[in-house]
C-alpha cells in the first residue's frame, strides 16, 4: 500500500534540521531575488496551460529565547492588525500571530516556537500564502518580504518557496516533470517512485540557495507528482525543499 505521509515527513524533517546550513551558490554570477524560483515555476506552469492552486513562502530563523519579549513588543507595535494566540504542549510553547488585514494574499502569519528541549533557543517562522501569481502580486510580495526580513530576520535568512498545481484533465504528469527538469537543467540526486507518486530531489544552477546533500553535493529543488482519484493530478514544487503537505 502506498504510504502517503512518508514523503511529507521526510521533507519537513529536512526543513527543520538543515535550515541552519543553507548556503549561497553562484547563479551565473548574477544577483537574484529569493522569489526567482517562484517566478520561474509560475511561468513554466502558465506555458504548459496549468494554473497554480496555492503558493507558499516561508522564512525561519533561530533566536535566543531571552529576545522573545522584545520581538513580541516589536510585532505588536509594527503589525497592529495581528491577532495573537498561544498554545502549549509538553515539549513546546507556540505563539501564532495572524494578520487579518490582507490584500493580495490569502494568509500571513508569524509563528514562534519555544522548544522546552532546545533551550535557550526559539524559532521564529514567517509564512505567506496565496492562490494566484502575477506581476502585481509579485511586486507586492517582494516589498512585504523585504520589509519583514529587514525588521525581523538576518540578511542571509533562507526563503523557502512552494507551489502547488492541480489538473483534472488526463495529462502526462511524468512528461511534464521531465520538461521541468530539462528547462532548468536539473541534476537529479534522488528519485522516489511508487504507484501514483513520484518525487525528485535535485540541483539546478539557475537558483542560488542550496542545502548540503550527501557528502560533497548540494540540493536546491524538490518536485513531486501525485495522481489522485479519477483524473486529478497534483504537482508540487519546492525550493530548496518542499515545505507543504502533498
Amino acid at each position: 500500500m502506498l504510504n502517503k505521509t512518508k514523503p511529507f515527513f521526510i521533507v519537513i524533517l529536512l526543513a527543520v534540521t538543515l535550515n541552519s546550513y543553507v548556503f549561497q551558490i553562484s547563479a551565473g554570477g548574477r544577483p537574484q531575488s529569493p522569489l526567482q524560483p517562484l517566478h520561474d515555476i509560475s511561468t513554466f506552469l502558465s506555458e504548459e496551460g496549468l494554473s497554480m492552486t496555492q503558493w507558499e513562502i516561508v522564512m525561519k530563523e533561530r533566536i535566543q529565547e531571552k529576545n522573545l519579549p522584545t520581538l513580541m513588543k516589536q510585532l505588536k507595535e509594527t503589525e497592529p492588525n495581528l491577532t495573537i494566540s498561544k498554545e502549549e504542549t509538553e515539549t513546546a510553547r507556540k505563539i501564532v500571530a495572524k494578520n487579518h488585514q490582507k490584500t493580495m494574499i490569502k494568509s500571513e502569519e508569524f509563528i514562534v516556537i519555544v522548544s522546552k528541549e532546545a533551550a535557550p533557543y526559539a524559532e521564529i517562522i514567517y509564512k505567506m500564502t496565496g492562490q494566484t501569481w502575477d506581476e502585481e502580486i509579485e511586486q507586492f510580495v517582494t516589498r512585504r518580504l523585504n520589509q519583514t526580513k529587514t525588521a525581523y530576520f538576518q540578511e542571509n535568512t533562507t526563503t523557502f518557496t512552494c507551489v502547488k498545481a492541480d489538473n483534472n484533465d488526463k495529462m502526462n504528469g511524468v512528461l511534464l516533470l521531465e520538461k521541468f527538469s530539462t528547462r532548468l537543467e536539473i541534476k537529479k540526486l534522488q528519485t522516489i517512485t511508487e504507484p501514483g507518486f513520484i518525487s525528485v530531489t535535485g540541483f539546478t544552477n539557475e537558483w542560488n540557495q542550496a542545502l548540503p546533500y550527501s557528502d560533497n553535493g548540494a540540493m536546491n529543488v524538490q518536485y513531486a507528482l501525485r495522481q489522485g482519484m479519477g483524473a486529478k493530478t497534483t504537482l508540487i514544487f519546492g525550493t530548496p525543499i518542499i515545505t507543504s503537505e502533498y
